[in-house]
């Protein structure tokens, strides 16, 4: 896929994201595919976890994100994210307004996303915050 497809293929992700379409979503990734729980700093494997993860996220908050740039980084794509959550009453909560996913594909799938909070950050580092 080039980086052209990638990115029109994460948008399409994030567009799914934010209306819920859990299942569109995962088939949009690998069967081994590692993913962030930021909140407990954690990873998960695996779709089964991920969507487990979701459904949780989904019935305790409304988070928003909007792909806003895009960086190629060796093999890698970072999205430049503007995300905005709320609370069930629609109140807002206390998160960075602009983070940064790096992707790791797998052919044409998803294999591994990792959150920063830093630009350079997740330009550079290949493993992640705190490992």
């Amino acid at each position: 896929m080039s980086t052209s497809e990638r990115i029109a293929f994460l948008r399409k992700a994030y567009r799914r994201f934010n209306d819920r379409q859990i299942d569109g979503l995962l088939q949009m990734m690998t069967d081994e595919v590692e993913w962030p729980d930021v909140a407990n700093n954690a990873v998960l494997h695996g779709k089964h976890a991920i969507r487990s993860y979701w459904q949780a996220q989904f019935s305790a908050g409304d988070p928003h994100v909007d792909p806003v740039d895009f960086i190629e980084t060796g093999n890698d794509l970072v999205v430049v994210v503007d995300q905005r959550v709320a609370d069930r009453e629609g109140r807002p909560l206390p998160v960075p307004a602009v983070v940064f996913h790096r992707y790791t594909f797998d052919g044409d799938l998803v294999r591994r996303m990792v959150v920063f909070t830093d630009r350079d950050a997740a330009i550079t580092d290949l493993d992640g915050p705190g490992t």
